[in-house]
């Protein structure tokens, strides 16, 4: 179970970011694997998401692995960090950000990064961070899982988007770019692709935005070790499905930390702020 990017914001808990980092949580508690970071994390600067990423650590809850791997902190070190990035070094070595993972999955070996795009840094203003080349430095990234893990499947969790015009298309560039990629799950553009993307032997997949749609797909291994898609549905998130009582448990949860610790500051409940804006909680998505 992986996820793209822009885990965060969209509804109230978003207010509590920093000192519960629900989110993260929450995509453990779903039991995601792996995420990565999407322009969206950097809204509250590098303060909000240190903050957030340390106290997702000190909750001590189940956290999703969290691959990125074109960070050029490299040349960051080189000319001195700043406050800033300092701050988001210290949160990445607590919360353990690497270039890739593997995971072992019913005896099949998956490694899998993860990679921040050019328009997203072009949509993250206030992100203090410098990156390398996208395509080059997961590039690079597979190489050294080619040469120090012996996996079937590589994978690439990307916060870059596919486009109309295929030339601007990032995650289809990096397709080309990488073909010993096997399979892109592409994020950023809010994308719904009814059908995979194919260059070559790999895939490009996106299941669209604000969490309306979970994207499920099999691949099957050939002779020459490279994967078929033999499976693939955009399945869509709506209230005809049951509520999982342990999950909705967790959401009242961090949702009482709202209330008491931000709307009431206003003299506000989250059911007075929701009736006054004819919401329904139970399925607002964005």
């Amino acid at each position: 179970l992986l996820d793209a990017g822009d885990f965060s914001m969209g509804t109230l808990i978003q207010v509590v970011f920093e000192e519960e980092a629900a989110e993260l949580r929450m995509l453990g508690e779903l039991g995601f694997d792996v995420t990565t970071l999407g322009n969206h994390e950097f809204d509250y600067r590098s303060k909000g998401l240190a903050n957030m990423m340390d106290s997702a650590v000190a909750s001590g809850d189940t956290l999703p692995a969290m691959v990125l791997c074109n960070v050029d902190w490299e040349s960051m070190r080189a000319e001195g960090l700043s406050e800033e990035q300092q701050l988001l070094w210290d949160a990445f070595e607590n919360y353990g950000v690497k270039d890739y993972i593997v995971l072992e999955k019913n005896d099949v070996s998956i490694a899998v990064t993860g990679v921040f795009g050019e328009d997203s840094l072009a949509c993250a203003p206030t992100c203090s961070l410098l990156f390398t080349e996208p395509a080059e430095a997961v590039k690079q990234t597979v190489a050294e899982i080619r040469e120090k893990e012996n996996v079937d499947m590589i994978v690439c969790v990307s916060h870059s988007g596919t486009w109309e015009d295929e030339s601007k298309s990032e995650d289809e560039n990096l397709a080309k770019a990488v073909p010993d990629l096997d399979l892109i799950l592409s994020g950023h553009t809010h994308t719904t692709l009814e059908e995979p993307i194919a260059h070559g032997d790999t895939y490009v997949v996106s299941c669209g935005e604000y969490g309306k749609n979970l994207g499920e797909l099999s691949m099957t291994q050939k002779a020459d070790g490279r994967w078929e898609m033999t499976s693939y549905e955009i399945v869509p998130v709506t209230t005809d499905i049951d509520q999982d009582a342990e999950t909705q448990n967790a959401i009242d949860q961090f949702m009482d930390t709202v209330d008491t610790d931000y709307l009431a500051q206003f003299g506000y409940t989250k059911d007075q702020v929701l009736a006054e804006n004819d919401v329904d909680f139970s399925t607002q998505k964005d």
